[in-house]
């Protein structure tokens, strides 16, 4: 039986849910192949006004934060020696490489010229937010792709490689941890050049620290969600007691967050604030139902020992932390004379993206040893010659 055939004979025996997201990611490929045919003027609704549209404001500015969850739990488990988290790293470490990888994509969509993309590996303009951003999600996909690779070499049973990536394992995350926190913080100093655009509920000179911390809480929130899901629908353990020591810390950023954000606000925001119905109700429903609802949800013992609650309260934090980056890059530099509304295409594309994530982790989970972890007894010592791997990965461990 030959490759082909084999891979036909394994799709056919996946779930009906799983087929149908392979038909639209199908799709959105040859929506972005549209893209590159015809060019962005003729398949968007982008124009001088609006240079960001759908691709920015969701598959990068919002996509990078969701996808924060790697390198906020790889600090809280190896720099703050909250060991007991362990088992949540490794799928937090796949949501990561798949959101940044995925991010990469969005990326080439979205420029003019992407053939040229990689001039900013040769052209360095140290003065733009654009190009650290850039370097950095290079740099932090790249990290996450080596982070990435111990439950492929476990899988192979990749002896030599398997260690050295053991060994390699918390310089990993301290540079991780560094890497994140210049881009998610620079993506908030894109907007700080649209001193007379963006509407001065969200324009202030804090808008770099926001990004930063908004993106720790919806990176735990996402984990939480995620484990909740693999455990309903793909049959993995209930990881409710690791969730509720998560659970325990979201209070202390959600307030730091909600703390910083009205400090802004209130000390920092300059013109009028609640001119615009609209965007007052769009800044209400951002703040008052995505991080102060959640807040007070988390500080309750019942909510964060209760899956389901705990996890409405986690989607509440995502889908304030969406409607920010949207207000931020969108609607909050809306032009009321020229509204801004996604092509089909910007459409189909987005979805796709969206929905690769979902299946490419479904897929990863079913052929790869993400929900299982290493002892901390393992040893890190480099063997002289290849060999398999015994037991690498214990059962129960």
């Amino acid at each position: 039986m030959n490759v082909a055939s084999t891979v036909i004979k394994e799709v056919k025996g996946y779930h009906g849910f799983i087929k149908f997201m392979i038909f639209i990611v199908a799709l959105s490929g040859v929506a972005a192949m549209v893209r590159f045919v015809f060019g962005l003027g003729a398949t968007t609704n982008m124009d001088d006004t609006y240079p960001w549209g759908l691709w920015v404001s969701f598959d990068v500015v919002t996509a990078v934060p969701l996808a924060a969850g790697a390198f906020t739990l790889g600090a809280i488990v190896h720099c703050f020696h909250i060991k007991k988290l362990e088992p949540l790293v490794r799928p937090a470490i796949v949501t990561g490489f798949l959101g940044y990888s995925l991010v990469c994509v969005g990326l080439l969509l979205d420029l003019g010229q992407p053939h040229k993309g990689w001039h900013v590996l040769r052209y360095w303009n140290l003065h733009s937010p654009m190009f650290e951003v850039s370097m950095c999600v290079m740099a932090y996909t790249t990290v996450l792709f080596l982070e990435f690779l111990s439950p492929v070499a476990e899988k192979f049973g990749w002896n030599i490689p398997l260690r050295i990536l053991r060994w390699l394992e918390m310089p990993l995350v301290i540079l991780a941890a560094a890497i994140s926190t210049l881009h998610q913080s620079s993506l908030g100093t894109f907007f700080l050049i649209a001193v007379d655009k963006l509407h001065s509920l969200w324009y202030n000179p804090m808008l770099p620290l926001l990004f930063w911390v908004s993106a720790i809480c919806s990176g735990m929130c996402i984990i939480i969600i995620e484990a909740t899901a693999t455990h309903k629908w793909m049959g993995q353990p209930n990881e409710g007691v690791l969730l509720r020591t998560l659970a325990k810390i979201l209070p202390w950023t959600l307030g730091l967050y909600i703390a910083l954000r009205t400090y802004s606000l209130l000390a920092l925001s300059e013109g009028p604030l609640f001119n615009n119905p609209t965007l007052t109700l769009l800044f209400v429903l951002e703040l008052g139902i995505g991080f102060i609802l959640p807040f007070f949800m988390f500080i309750s013992h019942t909510v964060r020992n209760d899956d389901r609650l705990r996890s409405h309260a986690a989607l509440l934090v995502v889908f304030g932390l969406v409607l920010n980056r949207f207000n931020v890059s969108m609607f909050g530099m809306m032009d009321s004379t020229h509204i801004y509304y996604p092509s089909l295409i910007e459409t189909v594309v987005t979805i796709g993206i969206i929905t690769a994530h979902i299946l490419l982790f479904v897929l990863i989970a079913k052929y790869f040893p993400i929900f299982e972890h290493h002892p901390e007894t393992v040893d890190y010592s480099i063997p002289d010659s290849f060999g398999k791997v015994d037991d690498a990965v214990p059962k129960g461990a």
